[in-house]
C-alpha cells in the first residue's frame, strides 16, 4: 500500500496534467487562533476552485471572502502545492516559545480516495523548513490579492522572534 503523501502527490500531478478531475481535493490552511492577538486566518480551496478566505480577531473584526477560481487559477494552485510539498516536512511537536509565535495547520485531503496529509507547526519552525516559509509567503500573496489588503497578514518577523 502506498504512503498517503505519495497518493496525494500522484493525485495532484494527474489533476495538473489534465488526466483526472479535481473533484474531492481539499486544501486547508489555518494561521493563528483565538489565543493570539493576530486572530485566526483560514484559507480553503476545494475541488475545482471554490475558495473560502476568512479572518477573525473578535466579534467586531472579521472578514470573509468566497469565490470561484477559474480553471487556470485552481490548476496553478495545485501546481504550487506540487512545487512546495509541505506534507514532506516534519517539524517537532513542541509548545509555543513566546506569546507572539503563531500556530499554523496545513492539510491536503482527497475525499474521493479517503486520504489526507498535513502538518502543524509554529511560525519559528519555518526557518528550518524553507518549503513552509515559501508556502506561507505565497498564501500571503493570495490573501492580500483576494481581500484587497482588508485581511491583515501576520508579521512573520515578529512572530518568529526568539523567545
Amino acid at each position: 500500500m502506498s504512503d498517503p503523501s505519495e497518493i496525494l502527490k500522484r493525485r495532484l500531478q494527474s489533476v495538473v496534467d489534465g488526466v483526472a478531475e479535481a473533484r474531492g481535493l481539499h486544501f486547508f490552511c489555518q494561521i493563528g487562533g483565538t489565543y493570539h492577538d493576530y486572530g485566526m486566518l483560514t484559507l480553503q480551496v476545494s475541488g475545482e476552485g471554490r475558495l473560502l478566505l476568512g479572518w477573525r480577531r473578535d466579534d467586531d473584526e472579521q472578514e470573509l471572502y468566497s469565490l470561484k477560481l477559474q480553471e487556470s487559477d485552481w490548476s496553478r494552485f495545485y501546481e504550487l502545492l506540487l512545487e512546495l510539498p509541505f506534507w514532506e516536512c516534519n517539524p517537532a511537536r513542541r509548545t509555543r516559545r513566546n506569546d507572539d509565535e503563531l500556530n499554523v495547520h496545513i492539510r491536503l485531503s482527497d475525499q474521493v480516495a479517503g486520504t489526507w496529509s498535513g502538518v502543524q507547526f509554529w511560525s519559528q519552525d519555518m526557518s528550518e523548513f524553507s518549503v513552509l516559509e515559501r508556502l506561507m509567503h505565497r498564501i500571503e500573496r493570495i490573501t492580500l490579492a483576494i481581500s484587497g489588503g482588508e485581511i491583515p497578514y501576520p508579521n512573520w518577523e515578529e512572530a518568529n522572534a526568539p523567545a
